[in-house]
Order: structure tokens, then C-alpha cells, then sequence
């Protein structure tokens, strides 16, 4: 691998060109580990092993038990590797050769295949696939890839498998109409897609019985109240309508004794709990509320007869509650092998077996899958989610909190550079959504990982779940209506800094702000509504402004987006308009005074290239210093393991030079050209 030597007083320091890179590409301590470089006598992870082709998630096991399957990065981006059940991770391999990726996977319940979902570059124009397989000895063969949906320019979402009907996916889909979504039973071997039902309550989630038919739904109202409904024979009855703003989701249907489980926060509650529905008697039954009373539900996990084992919440750290008193004993067994604090997730539980597959982390390892035996009790570690990454180089992550300006307690992570907690330079880093959270655990998205690259490089990060945060509660979501940009969201970004300036942790000289969809939002409203807060920003795939983010929606979704229209406003609606202009960084652009990265897929469908275009083009106009990468071959977000390494490097250099980080010395050739590609000159958009 050639290597790329970024900084010339770096490079004297390291090594000699003529000797070094001739025979080692570089070479370092005896004593230092593979995958660092040390600078200044700190251990710097290289982005190549923070983000390797080893790393893997969504391992899933076949329904018959013998075969397990993944996502790894392969041909340069997510594709499926297996292996058998009992065998080891280095006779895995890859099953799959998209040079674009898959999205999701699934196995079939009912003979030895796999269904496969993806779109083309990012463009969520999902289609279906199957994978027909075959064993040979102790191999499993691909033998076919068949694309089983018709119109590459629906979009086809899958509800579930039917248990009854071996030949059959409940889809709902734009695939008559790109303006309306239908219900479709789409047969598995002829690619036969059958019209099921007409969406005209506008479900945004069901649940199906055995035949694959809904059997139950959950319709968002334009006032933000949701409304469940069961299905009676050939028509559909209403079993309970929420408040505006409550919190209604599906979670499991039982056919054995007709009732469902659903989690909502209807009623006195403000946050939600799992519920039960009688579906003779039309009864709600309460189940379970967090004891602490401070966070919604966060995970349920049934048995295959559709009975409750486990309910999770999430405050600032996962909290398990078993609720099956077989189930609890085995739990016990297992979180017992375990003395620091981890997170587990049960992947599957096979009852006629006794045995689970079960997924655990913690904020500094991304963890292993193990096969837990409930005959012996036996915990079995299967395979590691990334074996190239060294838990001791990362950094512990805190649950903080913090009292923002008008009194509302804010939960945050804070993570620190080793060794230091002084005076650091400081990177905030909002999630997306804005409907959404960060959480502890260290998984495999790219923002997580990104976190911890940042403190590597020696800053501080804080990532905050502001209000409209989910998990905290219905009033915790409904303070973020028309809140955005100039408003309270934008206040406990705003906050969070100055608390962790009056702790003395972050440099006030030295705070930058970086963030993906929402977050990048997040990221152009501190560079023009709190200008004075920030030395840099970056924006990934962030809208510069609310009225042409919401114009460019498809059709189909304004049935489904009522509290978007709550929350940010509808430009259809004149007053609403005027006051969306108000909060669209793109009209204060001349209140920027520090520097802008702007980062963009070409084929977002959601935050579309025209966001980062029109911001780009009006700060260049200006005189004002913006950068902007741009990939032709993503949609909202990167998946592309070429485009994420470009964009880390891109990261690095910009921060460094802004906040004063520090800076790996070494990168490949292959991502310093690629990145060169991907940077675009903004010149050329003014002159369109």
C-alpha cells in the first residue's frame, strides 16, 4: 500500500523517505501496536482500523440453526458473509458481490434461503431479492440471485414473512401509483407481486397475522394523534385513538389468544409502557412502565409464541427488566459472566433447541456474538464484531447531564481524550433525525465510531439528546416544536457548551460542530444563529433550508409526516412559510464568521444535493471560506467504505487546522486520490 505523508514537519519527524517507506511504509516502535501511529506520545488509531473490512453486524441465524450470516464491508461496500453455526470466523466468506451494498437481509422461514433488500447508490428505490442456496458437505453454495420486484422506481418495504403461506412477503410499496402506498403479497418463487389492500387509513406500521394479511395498524393523524385499528373480518375497527403528541407503537401479535402488545404513552403517562389488547373484548391491559418513570420503552423481546420475556429502557444506560420468570432465570445466568458494564441483546432464541444467540457490547468494545445453551447453561463466544479494534486505544463514555437555560435537564455523552479533561478542544456532535437519540453503546454506525476518531485526535466530544430527542418521553418531544434553528433545540446545543466551558473542560477558543441530517442542520444553525459559539462546523447531508428540505418529500410521505408539519411547518400554509424562512441558516448566511465543510451524497432522496448547493454557492458569493465534498454515488449517508475513510481524512484536516487536533501522518495514496474526487469546486456552481 503507498502511502500519502500529510504534513511536511511530521514527516521528518517519523521516518526518511529513502529508507522507511522503501521497506516498511514507515516504520515505528517495536513496541506499538498494528493500525496506530504515536504523535506526541499519543497512540493515534489510523482510520484504516478504526473503520476496517473486519468490522460486521446484523448477524442473523438461519431458521434451521446451522448457518449464521452477516453484513462486511466486501467489493468496497455491506455484503452478506456466512459461515456454519458451529464452525469458526476465519472459514467465513462473503456470499454477496454488490458493488453498491445491501441495506438489510433476512432469512427465509421456511426453507434454506435469503431475501435481500437494497437500492441503487443511495437513491431508497428498495428492491427485493432472494438467494437461493445449497449445502454441499459442510459448504453452502450460492446458486442464484433472483430480483423478485418489477419497478425499479417503487419502493418496497417489507413487513414480514408469513409463517403459513411459505411463498409470501407482506410489502407495502409505490409501486402502481409513485404518489400512493398499497399493500402487496409478493410470492417468493415467480416474483408474482398480488395486489392485498389499499392503504386507506394510511397505516404507517401493521403487524400480520399468519396468511401475511394486516391484522392490525397504526395511523398518524394530522393533529399528531395516532389511532390503533384491528382488523374484524373484511373491515377495520378502531381499539384506541391518543392524545396529540402521545406515543403509539406496534410491537407483537398473538394469534394462539388473540391479543396484541403495543407501547404506548396514552392516558396519564408521559412516557410510553407495553400494553395489551384483548382483541374479543376490545381491553387494554398495562403491562409495564419504567419503574423510574424517566424513559419510554426502548426494546421488547417475545418468544415465538408472542409472549412477553423482556422490556428495556434507556436513560443515560440501558436498563433490562425480565418479566418471564424462566426467562429471568437464564438471564441472571447470563449477564453474570459479565463484571463491567455491557449491553446485551438476544439476535434469536430457538425453544426447541435451547439455544440463543445473543449480542454484546460496551462503549469501548464493539463486542462479540455468543451462542448462549439453556440445557447447561453454557456461554460460548461465536465470533468478534471487529477484531481489528483494540478496546485499550478507545475512550470511556459518560452519561452526563446538564441544566439548560429555561430549567429542562438535558442527557448527554461526554467523551474525553485519555489521560486529559482540561481546556480541550471541543466538538459537538448532534444526531440526526431529529426523532431519534445517541446512546452509550459502541456499535457500528458510522457517527458512533466517529466519536471516538475525534477524541483520538484529542478532542473532547459531547453528544447531547436535546429536546425532540425520543426515549425521554412525550413532552420531551413536543418542547422541540418549532424550536429548530432559533429556538430551545438549537439552546441546549448551545448550552451544553457553555457548561462543559464553566466545568473547565472545553476550550472556549476552540469548539466546533458537526452533525448528519438533522445534526447538519444543527450544524449550519450554530454557524448563523450563534455565531460567536463556534470555531468550524461540518454539515453531512444537513438542509440549509426548512422549506425546500420539506418541498423536495415525495408525495407519498405527506400523508405520514404530520409531525414534521408540527414540529418544523408546512409551506403550503403561507404563515408557516414566513416563519420557516426565519429558521433556514441559508437566509443568515451573512451573520458566518467561521469556516464551513460541507458534505453531500448526490442521490439523497430525503436531504437532496440542492441543500449543500445553495448554501455552498451563496457563502462562496460572499467571501466566505466553505469547502464541500460531494459523492456521486451516495444517497443520506455514506456506505461506501472509500467515501467514509475520504471523509474522516477530510474531518481530520479540517478540524486540525481550525481547532488545533492531531493529524495521522500517514494515508494511503488510494484515499488521498479518492478524496481529491470527491472535493468540489465551488466556483463552477456560481457559474450555473
Amino acid at each position: 500500500m503507498k502511502l500519502h505523508i500529510r504534513n511536511s514537519s511530521i514527516k521528518k519527524a517519523i521516518c526518511s523517505l529513502s529508507i522507511a517507506i522503501a521497506f516498511s511504509g514507515c516504520s515505528m516502535n517495536a513496541s506499538q501496536e498494528e493500525g496506530t501511529t504515536k504523535v506526541n506520545e499519543q497512540e493515534l488509531i489510523s482510520v484504516e482500523s478504526l473503520f476496517n473490512e473486519s468490522a460486521i453486524k446484523d448477524v442473523n441465524l438461519s431458521s434451521d440453526g446451522q448457518w449464521l450470516a452477516w453484513l462486511q464491508q466486501h467489493n468496497g461496500a455491506p455484503n452478506i458473509y456466512v459461515m456454519s453455526a458451529d464452525g469458526a470466523s476465519k472459514d467465513a466468506f462473503a456470499l454477496t458481490e454488490f458493488t453498491d451494498g445491501v441495506d438489510a437481509f433476512f432469512w427465509d422461514k421456511h426453507r434454506l434461503g435469503l431475501f435481500v433488500l437494497k437500492d441503487v447508490d443511495g437513491n431508497e428505490q428498495h428492491q427485493v431479492y432472494r438467494l437461493d442456496l445449497n449445502v454441499e458437505g459442510k459448504s453452502l453454495n450460492l446458486i442464484g440471485t433472483e430480483k423478485l420486484t418489477p419497478n425499479d422506481s417503487a419502493n418496497y418495504m417489507v413487513f414480514g414473512q408469513a409463517s403459513e403461506k411459505r411463498d409470501s412477503l407482506t410489502l407495502m410499496a409505490n409501486h402502481d401509483d409513485p404518489n400512493d402506498l398499497k399493500f402487496y403479497q409478493l410470492n417468493t418463487e415467480t416474483g408474482e407481486l398480488t395486489f392485498l389492500m389499499e392503504n386507506t387509513h394510511r397505516f404507517n406500521e401493521i403487524l400480520i397475522d399468519d396468511e401475511g394479511v394486516p391484522v392490525a395498524g397504526v395511523r398518524p393523524n394530522p393533529d399528531t394523534s395516532k389511532e390503533l385499528f384491528v382488523r374484524k373480518g373484511d373491515s377495520w375497527e378502531g381499539a384506541l385513538k391518543t392524545e396529540p403528541g402521545e406515543i403509539l407503537s406496534l410491537s407483537s401479535y398473538n394469534s394462539e389468544i388473540g391479543s396484541l402488545y403495543f407501547e404506548s404513552s396514552f392516558g396519564a403517562a408521559d412516557t410510553s409502557g407495553v400494553k395489551q389488547l384483548d382483541l374479543t373484548s376490545g381491553k387494554i391491559a398495562a403491562i409495564h412502565q419504567d419503574p423510574n418513570q424517566r424513559s419510554d420503552v426502548y426494546k421488547t423481546l417475545f418468544n415465538k409464541d408472542g409472549e412477553l420475556q423482556l422490556v428495556s429502557y434507556y436513560y443515560g444506560y440501558r436498563e433490562d427488566y425480565p418479566v418471564d420468570k424462566n426467562f429471568q432465570k437464564h438471564w441472571q445466568n447470563i449477564t453474570s459472566n459479565f463484571s463491567r458494564r455491557v449491553e446485551i441483546d438476544v439476535v434469536s432464541m430457538d425453544e426447541e433447541t435451547g439455544v440463543w444467540l445473543l449480542e454484546v457490547a460496551s462503549d469501548i468494545d464493539p463486542g462479540a456474538f455468543y451462542r448462549y445453551q439453556q440445557s447447561d447453561q453454557s456461554l460460548v463466544r461465536l465470533i468478534d464484531k471487529d477484531s481489528q479494534l483494540d478496546p485499550k486505544f478507545l475512550s470511556e463514555k459518560r452519561s452526563i447531564t446538564y441544566t439548560a437555560r429555561d430549567g429542562i435537564t438535558i442527557q448527554a455523552y461526554l467523551t474525553l481524550p485519555k489521560g486529559k479533561s482540561k481546556q480541550l478542544p471541543l466538538v459537538v456532535l448532534p444526531h440526526g433525525g431529529p426523532w431519534s437519540r445517541d446512546y452509550w453503546k459502541l456499535n457500528d454506525g458510522f457517527m458512533t465510531r466517529l466519536a471516538q476518531f475525534l477524541v483520538n485526535r484529542g478532542y473532547a466530544v459531547l453528544q447531547p439528546n436535546f429536546r425532540a430527542s425520543t426515549g425521554f418521553g412525550e413532552t420531551f418531544i413536543a418542547l422541540g416544536n418549532r424550536q429548530w434553528g432559533t429556538g430551545a433545540m438549537q439552546h441546549d446545543l448551545t448550552d451544553g457548551v457553555e457548561f462543559l466551558i464553566e466545568q473547565g473542560i472545553a476550550d472556549s477558543d476552540r469548539v466546533a460542530i458537526m452533525g448528519g441530517s438533522y445534526g447538519g442542520y444543527a450544524a449550519l444553525s450554530g454557524l448563523t444563529f450563534t455565531p460567536d459559539t463556534y470555531t468550524a462546523a461540518i454539515s453531512f447531508v444537513g438542509p440549509s433550508s426548512l422549506i425546500t428540505l420539506i418541498e423536495s418529500f415525495p408525495e407519498y410521505y405527506r400523508p405520514f409526516i404530520s409531525n414534521w408539519f408540527k414540529a418544523v411547518g408546512d409551506p403550503l400554509i403561507e404563515s408557516d412559510r414566513e416563519e420557516m424562512q426565519t429558521r433556514s441558516p441559508l437566509n443568515y448566511t451573512d451573520r458566518i464568521k467561521a469556516p464551513l465543510l460541507l458534505v453531500q451524497g448526490a442521490n439523497d432522496p430525503r436531504v437532496t444535493q440542492v441543500e449543500s448547493d445553495q448554501i455552498a454557492k451563496k457563502m462562496y458569493e460572499n467571501g466566505l471560506e466553505v469547502e464541500y465534498i460531494l459523492a456521486k454515488d451516495e444517497g443520506h449517508g455514506f456506505s461506501k467504505r472509500i467515501n467514509k475513510l475520504a471523509l474522516l481524512i477530510k474531518t481530520e484536516d479540517f478540524l486540525a487546522e481550525h481547532l488545533g487536533g492531531e493529524v495521522s501522518p500517514l494515508v494511503s495514496d488510494q484515499v488521498a486520490t479518492h478524496l481529491a474526487g470527491l472535493e468540489v469546486d465551488i466556483s463552477s456552481l456560481s457559474e450555473k
